[in-house]
């Protein structure tokens, strides 16, 4: 296996930039001339750059036809991010669960706690049963109380200010459908439609919706 070759960072991002701007699929014999004009790279590098732009996730790559194509949408990007988003929503829910639960028995163990306290004046009980019972509860009640401070050293308002992210992804997710309609109904007019099915195939994934032709609609709960 040939050993990995370390891309000039710089370059690299300027190879990235140049899939964004342009906003349409690439064959790699057009990359072989564009992305040397556009990062300063030379031709027998392209397939390097090619190479960890697809390791990194910056740029996708399918097999269509003969060759292979590559293409880099902002509003795919878009799309990953908003699933990152429900995740963490997911996840801050279940967390706010446990929050609840752990309050309630932290406010169940002090009440005990409370009642044993009380018993410990009344002559009639075992004094060493009472303080043994009341030196397990404490305990249950500091590892409950240090169970609740994990959960509370997360941020609050993280979520929130996702939800804030998503709204401006969601618009510029928006503005880049034209553009990429755009590019599709421009390869169809010159006969690639098979092409184009491959491509919004590969790049749409479970999104793709085979009635529409397209990208389904996306609901974004925000």
């Amino acid at each position: 296996m040939a050993p990995k070759v370390n891309c000039n960072p710089l370059k690299l991002a300027k190879c990235h930039a140049y899939f964004q701007r342009s906003g349409t699929a690439h064959n790699s014999k057009e990359l072989e001339k564009q992305l040397v004009a556009a990062s300063g790279i030379s031709g027998m590098q392209v397939k390097d750059y090619l190479q960890t732009l697809v390791d990194e996730n910056k740029v996708r790559c399918e097999k269509i036809g003969s060759g292979n194509w590559y293409w880099s949408f902002p509003s795919a990007n878009k799309i990953s991010k908003q699933k990152l988003l429900d995740e963490a929503q997911s996840l801050h829910n279940k967390v706010d669960v446990l929050v609840q639960d752990l309050r309630s028995k932290i406010i169940e163990k002090a009440t005990q706690l409370e009642e044993e306290e009380e018993m410990l004046d009344n002559p009639g009980e075992s004094r060493a049963e009472v303080v043994a019972a009341k030196a397990e509860l404490e305990k249950e009640l500091k590892d409950l109380q240090k169970e609740l401070a994990t959960y509370s050293e997360s941020d609050p308002t993280e979520v929130e200010r996702k939800k804030v992210e998503a709204k401006v992804w969601y618009k510029e997710a928006d503005e880049c459908s034209d553009q990429i309609n755009s590019i599709e109904d421009w390869y169809k007019k010159q006969g690639h439609h098979d092409m184009v099915k491959e491509l919004q195939k590969g790049l749409y994934g479970d999104e793709y919706d085979e009635e529409e032709g397209g990208l389904r609609d996306l609901v974004f709960t925000i």
